[in-house]
């Protein structure tokens, strides 16, 4: 095991920058799973295993439900990603809101290659190109894709996303963490929701 992060930090949105596809955000662990050199490489927020040795780590180590997620389909996924490939995404079930309308513990938000060194390289947040880093373009059904919200043709300022949420909130069961935005292969993140408590977007923290 080594200890490293491979997800970069992502920054606050502010208001006056300009457009495309907002995603919903969701209350989840940061995860990553590629493929390198026949095995199947997992990153947790700070720390990168395979799949061989996430069966002995302690529990401090996997996220809730983990080893038995990995049980049943580490294997699989290794099968199904494409050699250098892989995706980040949201691992479900640890965070302050309690889901009742998703039903799976893998939710994608970006695709990315991966070298020998264990560096990310063609990090792409485009929801429309996360089906590349599988076999024949094919996810498989226990992942799935981060709720996409809208699709906008200008940039929205925060105004207009708290309009947006109150609206997409409106409508679901489920508490709504806030959004994540994604413009020109960058992502920006309009936050709601935090430790289960609504309040106002702020910019700078």
């Amino acid at each position: 095991m080594i200890k490293k992060s491979l997800y970069p930090k992502t920054k606050r949105i502010t208001d006056g920058e300009s457009n495309i596809i907002i995603t919903e955000k969701l209350d989840g662990s940061n995860i990553g799973f590629f493929k390198l050199k026949d095995e199947l490489v997992i990153a947790t927020r700070n720390n990168i295993f395979n799949l061989e040795e996430a069966d002995g780590l302690a529990k401090d180590f996997l996220y809730k439900g983990m080893s038995e997620w990995l049980k049943l389909n580490g294997q699989h996924l290794k099968e199904s990603l494409n050699e250098g490939s892989g995706f980040f995404g949201e691992w479900m079930g640890m965070g302050k809101i309690k889901y009742t309308e998703l039903d799976k513990k893998v939710y994608m938000f970006a695709k990315a290659n991966i070298n020998e060194k264990l560096d990310i390289y063609n990090l792409y947040y485009d929801v429309y190109l996360l089906k590349y880093p599988f076999v024949d373009a094919v996810i498989p059904e226990y992942i799935n894709i981060v709720p996409v919200v809208e699709n906008v043709k200008k940039y929205p300022t925060i105004n207009q996303l708290d309009e947006i949420y109150l609206k997409y909130a409106g409508n679901k069961d489920d508490y709504v963490e806030g959004f994540v935005v994604q413009y020109k292969n960058q992502v920006s993140k309009y936050v709601r929701m935090k430790n289960g408590k609504l309040q106002k977007h702020k910019e700078n923290s």
